[in-house]
Order: structure tokens, then C-alpha cells, then sequence
């Protein structure tokens, strides 16, 4: 059977859902599948790049002209089906999915269509903006139609709060787990006896509070060391803001952009890590499912984000810790699992599902 996988970007290492696209296709291949990708928005690709079974368009390039490549790509492979892996801000700065529907219907319609919706539209959360509603309500409106207006056969999403927004919108919607991009870590890395250890991964969010949490890790009769790795972007400057506030209790120390197996050891010498997604979207951050996957412990202290007519959002994982009163006798009394990649199994329901339907 022949898979095409559509989405906006697949320059390594610079992607989440394009690096997620990468490992999900080179494991449907490794199961005997035939697995080709398809990137149609590339910011990282300066011209088209070809390769066995790759096709990355830039973005520079009109869309009409790439939507024509697209479908001559599409039409010389002649996939059973695709995988779109969908972000409406990869293929639009604003997230306006109406803006490109042509194009993209251009590429998709003709072939069943697989959608994993790794986000949706912004605004629906209780206690929204203004702005946020109002955009939110065009992105809505766009990616609707765009679903509507296709063969869609399945769709996947990575949370229940993502789901129920589109079941109350009519898209039935079947939640898949992420999966971690990370290798196992060195059997021979251990978390240090004197210290607690901590750890945050990817992008940290400008606007993530410090407090209670920091507080309650004062409370924990051990040394703190905070580390970060990988690209913090644009939280840099609270990086820097806590290092100064919390200099006299924690110990601070980035790591910085690091091979996949530099990072994944750090994950082995911690003791938890720390979230910077809410918890009711939780599901979505595939930083957590990195942690996840080497057996760390995740502590989720913005719980900031809810849903009008969502019930709250039971833990995903056991080894996910939402703050509260009671966190420095849950710390304590935490351990790691077994670093596993969950990759084969979520690549088996993946294709188990689309074969159901």
C-alpha cells in the first residue's frame, strides 16, 4: 500500500510535525508500506528539493505553481492515500486556511484523505481575546471548509480537548498520542544522588509562570539544579529573568541545541522534567513526549486553559504531575519508568485505524 504524506515544512530538525512526518513515514516503511512526503510551504528550502520519495517546495515560489508541481508529484507516485499533517500556520503566517484552500484542494482532492490535526484555530478557550475570537472564527471557518470540501476518511488528533472542539464542530475525530523524536538514552547515564534535577526542552513560552512551582521545589530539602535544552526561543529573556530572581535558590544551566542523543542522556541524568503547555492540551507537546518516552516524570503547572462544555481532562500518562498542594510528597515519592520508544506502537495504531475505516 502507498502512503503520501502531505505537510507544510520537513527541513530536519527545525519542524516539530515535520520531524514527527519523517519518523511516522520511515516507520510505515519499515513495516512494508509504501511511504513517500510531501512538504508544500518549506520556509527552509531556498529551491524544490527532489529526492527518493521526497518532494520540498518552497515557500517563496507562487502557490499556484507549486500546487502544479504537487499534483504531478502526487500523480507519478499514485499513492492509495494521504496523510495531510496539518497546522493552518504552516501553510499561512496568520493561520488562514481560506487563503490557500484553493491550492490546497488542488493538491488533496482526487485520493482518500488521513488528517492529523496537530493544532486548531485559536479563541475557543474560556476567557479568550477579542483579537484571538475573531481570528480564531476566520481560521475555523477555513480549515472547516477545507475538510469539507474533501474525501476525509479519517481524523486524528492528539488530546481529547482537540477532539471535542471538532466533534461540536462535526468532524469525528479519533485521539493518537504523540510520540517522542528522541533515541534512548545511554544505558550508562543515571539521575545524581545529591541534587534534584529538572528539566525543560524546546521552546519555552515568554509568558510561563514560574510560581507556585518554584516555590514548592524550595520545599523539596535538596539542592535544585533547572536545566533547559534545546532551542528556547523567544523565552530567552525569562530564562535570563529567572536566572536573576532565583539565582540565591536553584542552580541554572543551558544546554543549548544538541544532537537528539546529547539531549536525550540529559533526560537520562534528570530527575523530572517540566511542561510549558497546558494541562487540558497537554497531549499536543511533543517535548512531553520525548520526556515521555525516556521514562521522565513531566510536572504541568499551567492549568490556565479551558473548554465551555469539556469535562476535566483526566492525565494522559501516569507519569504526567499537575501541580498542587500535595507536589513536593508526589516529587518525592515519583520514579522513572523504562525509556521505551512508543513510535512502533503508535505507527501500528496509526495504520490500524485508517485500515478500519
Amino acid at each position: 500500500m502507498k502512503i503520501a504524506f502531505v505537510t507544510s515544512t520537513l527541513e530536519p530538525g527545525r519542524d516539530g510535525v515535520g520531524d514527527y512526518t519523517t519518523l511516522l513515514a520511515a516507520e510505515c516503511a519499515r513495516l512494508g508500506y509504501s511511504a513517500a512526503r510531501l512538504a508544500l510551504n518549506d520556509r527552509d528550502a531556498r529551491v524544490a528539493e527532489r529526492g527518493p520519495d521526497l518532494l520540498r517546495l518552497p515557500s517563496s515560489s507562487p502557490w499556484p505553481e507549486r500546487a502544479a508541481e504537487a499534483r504531478r508529484w502526487i500523480a507519478d507516485h499514485a499513492p492509495d492515500w494521504i496523510s495531510l499533517q496539518f497546522v493552518g500556520y504552516g501553510f499561512h503566517p496568520r493561520g488562514l486556511v481560506s487563503a490557500v484552500e484553493r491550492d490546497l484542494r488542488a493538491v488533496l482532492s482526487g485520493r482518500p484523505l488521513h488528517v492529523f490535526m496537530h493544532e486548531l484555530w485559536i479563541g475557543d478557550e474560556i476567557g479568550a481575546s477579542w483579537k484571538d475570537r475573531a481570528v480564531g472564527w476566520l481560521q475555523r471557518r477555513g480549515t472547516l471548509a477545507l475538510l469539507r470540501a474533501l474525501d476525509v476518511r479519517l481524523v486524528h488528533t492528539s488530546n481529547e480537548a482537540y477532539a471535542h472542539r471538532l466533534s461540536q464542530c462535526g468532524v469525528p475525530a479519533r485521539r493518537l498520542p504523540l510520540f517522542g523524536s528522541l533515541p534512548l538514552p545511554a544505558p550508562s547515564a543515571h539521575p545524581p544522588d545529591d541534587r534534584f534535577s529538572f528539566v525543560f526542552f524546546g521552546t519555552l513560552h515568554p509568558m510561563w509562570p514560574p510560581e507556585p512551582l518554584f516555590t514548592a521545589l524550595r520545599e523539596l530539602g535538596r539542592p535544585v539544579e533547572l536545566i533547559h535544552a534545546g532551542r528556547i526561543g523567544p523565552g530567552a529573556a525569562l530564562w535570563d529573568h529567572m536566572m536573576a530572581r532565583y539565582a540565591s535558590a536553584f542552580t541554572f544551566r543551558r544546554v543549548g541545541e544538541a544532537s537528539p542523543r546529547e539531549i536525550a542522556d540529559v533526560f537520562a541524568t534528570a530527575h523530572f522534567g517540566i511542561a510549558t503547555t497546558p494541562w487540558a492540551l497537554i497531549g499536543k507537546s511533543a517535548s512531553v513526549a520525548a520526556m515521555l518516552d525516556c521514562g521522565l516524570p513531566v510536572i504541568v503547572n499551567r492549568d490556565e486553559t479551558h473548554y465551555r462544555g469539556m469535562a476535566e481532562a483526566a492525565p494522559e500518562d501516569p507519569l504526567l504531575i499537575r501541580l498542587g498542594d500535595d507536589l513536593p510528597e508526589r516529587l518525592r515519592a515519583a520514579r522513572r519508568r523504562p525509556a521505551r520508544l512508543r513510535l512502533p506502537e503508535i505507527a501500528g495504531q496509526f495504520l490500524a485505524d485508517w485500515e478500519a475505516r
